[in-house]
């Protein structure tokens, strides 16, 4: 904001050192032309002459007075150097300079076209005036030229000053998709932190809470049933010790530091009493990517666990060239199988797993297949990297 202060206010200055440098050059034109021959004056060429500065004065007085009230400065422009043109005929010597001006005015200003067509009409006036005057042929030419060449640097500035502008825009441009970019990061990173909290919470403090208080129900009963009331105690300190290695997981994860996803899985699923297989090389994946099938891995185990108890479970890993693939497998329980955990939250859900896949660009597919249940996720290949660490 503070740079953007600043060349406001250069700019300014520049612009009201431009008009002081029009005012003075009005002035040291009016007392140049009123002492050159022929002088103006009252009678015959010296009238035509009066007349004419009278209206060069009138144009460059408009000049300044339309640019500083951000009028159409073509307007006094034309005027300035048709009656310009016709001036420097009149008195040749220093009075060309008025047309110049007028061009690169014109050219400094105004698109090209319009200022091609100011300086052309000044050219033209000074042609038909030197064709009634007389002036020689040499004397025309050459000023023609000047008044071309006045155009032409104008137009020089008038692209330099496009170009300026187009990096101005740019750079501006560049600053407020950086500022979006950073907020989108910073809103993106709370979104990811309480989402890990919030899995944390529902997989682990809600199991818990259950079993606490399955263990209050068993105690507080007429015939407290104590052994079921100490399995429910190991089963919260189970949960307890889970919960505090999620919250050690997510931390890495939330500085980018996930460990191995292959050892991630694999200590997961033998804790289980599964079975895991990894193929392909294995390679680092960004930390959302390798959370999302982590934390896939875990769901459907957890749910092989609680809706198919005593059944195998089978993990495959797989590293392939376009994209990494987690394939979780166990049987089907029989219809009328005991399912003690049915009830326990779990917590992260198959709509959860989904958000998590999409958000890390990848998918997730879940069903039944013959006597199996699948769980089955993909996430883009990455190459980040050979080599998890």
């Amino acid at each position: 904001m503070a740079a953007l202060t600043a060349n406001m206010m250069d700019r300014k200055g520049y612009f009201w050192g431009i008009q002081a440098l029009r005012t003075g050059g009005l002035v040291a034109l009016g007392l140049t032309l009123f002492g050159v021959n022929p002088k103006p004056g009252l009678h015959e060429r010296g009238l035509a002459i009066t007349i004419t500065l009278a209206v060069v004065a009138v144009a460059w007085v408009g000049m300044i007075t339309f640019d500083i009230r951000k009028w159409p400065i073509q307007y006094p422009l034309s005027l300035l150097s048709v009656s310009g043109g016709l001036l420097a005929i009149l008195q040749q010597g220093p009075a060309i300079a008025v047309p110049a001006v007028a061009a690169f005015s014109a050219g400094s200003n105004l698109a090209p076209q319009v200022s091609t067509a100011i300086a052309v009409a000044g050219a033209l006036s000074l042609t038909v005036s030197a064709l009634f005057v007389g002036a020689s042929t040499t004397a025309v030419l050459g000023f023609v030229v000047i008044i071309g060449t006045a155009l032409a640097m104008g137009m020089i500035r008038y692209a330099i000053a496009e170009r300026a502008n187009s990096a101005e825009q740019l750079l501006e441009q560049t600053r407020r998709a950086a500022v979006a970019e950073t907020e989108a990061a910073v809103l993106g990173e709370r979104t990811r932190i309480a989402r890990e909290i919030h899995d944390i919470l529902a997989h682990s403090l809600g199991a818990l809470a259950m079993q606490v208080e399955a263990a209050q129900a068993l105690l507080t009963q007429e015939s407290p049933d104590i052994a079921k009331a100490v399995k429910c105690v190991e089963r919260a300190g189970q949960l307890t010790r889970e919960g505090l290695t999620e919250s050690r997981r997510a931390v890495q994860a939330l500085r980018t530091d996930i460990g191995p996803l292959s050892e991630m899985i694999g200590t997961l699923v033998e804790a289980d009493g599964g079975t895991m297989t990894t193929t392909g090389e294995s390679r680092k994946l960004p930390a959302d990517a390798s959370l999302a099938l982590y934390r896939t891995a875990q769901e459907a185990v957890t749910n092989a666990r609680k809706h198919a108890p005593g059944k195998p479970t089978t993990v495959h890993l797989s590293y392939d060239s376009d994209a990494v693939r987690l394939t979780v497998t166990n049987q089907l329980a029989e219809a009328d199988a005991t399912r003690p955990l049915t009830n326990t939250g779990g917590g992260y859900g198959l709509s959860g797993l989904r958000e998590r896949m999409e958000l890390a660009g990848g998918s997730l597919e879940v069903g039944r297949e013959g006597s199996d249940w699948t769980v089955r996720a993909v996430v883009p290949g990455w190459t980040m990297g050979r080599g998890e660490v």
